[in-house]
């Protein structure tokens, strides 16, 4: 065999033990090549242990002791002051009191768009997505949804003076019709209720991160006709602009939702752990008076979960 040859088949060999020796090192630790571990983050879902296996939602706020919250900003659910950082609204309260129950720090890690909230948590950005939201069937696919905080009703929001519409109470048929557009967020519940309940009307989807603010300014504006919403996007609306919308009850109302949670659909131990916390915070007086305190400004927003039991009274 040439010598030249002889030279190239031992470089080739080389390389290849040292290949080896690299991919048994990493193996080793616990990393797989290309993950994100592998550059250096170890706090998205794709951490292995050393015997190659991914760690779970559970297993890493078992691990940090926090859960990482993702959140969509509406007042007076969610909101954020820019110039603090500081968190604040009913599900803030009602997240953070859950998270002393559970032992855990709460972390408000990153805002999410309405219509992302399944990738957002799957790629594990966030553990969980805090900000309530309706349990829809639909994200009910991707996602596993905490027991109900509380209950809220949707029902149609249209501009003040839009005499095409009835002062009150609505069918369905009234809002039917292909002259009318209502915009949503692709994704979010609002897509799925009014693609069902409106299919001949104009679809009008709003930007990423669109917010429930975006929707109401398309009405106010005429880009659109009417949007679905509960009761508490009027009410917060109005101490601010008062006099620019009015709230139309459809007979029976679009949606009543359960007001979740969500995590994704295979973290099974992480929704028990949360359930755990709920179902402790609704039978607690400091959920009565977190409650109390919202109810007095938003009064009829909030459904409260119903209890299961009744206390005697003494006589």
């Amino acid at each position: 065999m040439p010598k030249t040859t002889l030279s190239f088949y031992l470089h080739i060999i080389a390389i290849a033990v040292i290949v080896f020796a690299l991919g048994n090192y990493l193996s080793s630790r616990g990393v797989a090549e290309g993950s994100p571990t592998a550059y250096g983050d170890s706090s998205l879902n794709a951490r292995n242990d050393n015997k190659g296996n991914r760690e779970t939602v559970y297993d890493r706020v078992m691990r940090t002791k926090t859960i990482r919250c993702g959140y969509g900003t509406w007042n007076p659910g969610v909101y954020k002051d820019l110039q603090t950082g500081q968190m604040s609204g009913l599900f803030v309260e009602l997240i953070n009191t859950m998270g002393k129950l559970n032992g855990l720090k709460i972390e408000w890690t990153a805002e999410i768009d309405w219509g992302q909230i399944p990738e957002s948590i799957k790629s594990g950005k966030v553990d969980t997505f805090c900000a309530g939201m309706a349990n829809d069937a639909s994200r009910g696919k991707f996602l596993a949804y905490s027991e109900p905080l509380s209950y809220w009703t949707f029902d149609v929001l249209v501009r003040k003076d839009d005499k095409r519409f009835p002062e009150k109470q609505v069918a369905i048929a009234d809002l039917n019709k292909p002259e009318f557009a209502s915009a949503f967020t692709e994704g979010d519940v609002l897509e799925t209720i009014v693609k069902n309940e409106f299919p001949n009307i104009k679809f009008v989807p709003l930007p990423l991160l669109g917010t429930p603010a975006d929707n109401l300014l398309h009405v106010i504006t005429g880009k659109t006709d009417f949007v679905v919403f509960p009761k508490i996007m009027l009410l917060n609306y109005e101490k601010e602009n008062p006099g620019k919308l009015r709230l139309l009850q459809v007979q029976p109302p679009l949606r009543a939702f359960g007001n979740v949670i969500a995590t994704t659909i295979d973290e099974l131990q992480f929704q028990q752990l949360l359930n755990s916390a709920v179902r402790e915070l609704v039978n607690s007086g400091a959920y009565a008076s977190i409650m109390d305190k919202y109810d007095a400004e938003y009064p009829g927003t909030f459904l409260r979960v119903a209890k299961p039991y009744q206390i005697p009274t003494n006589p």
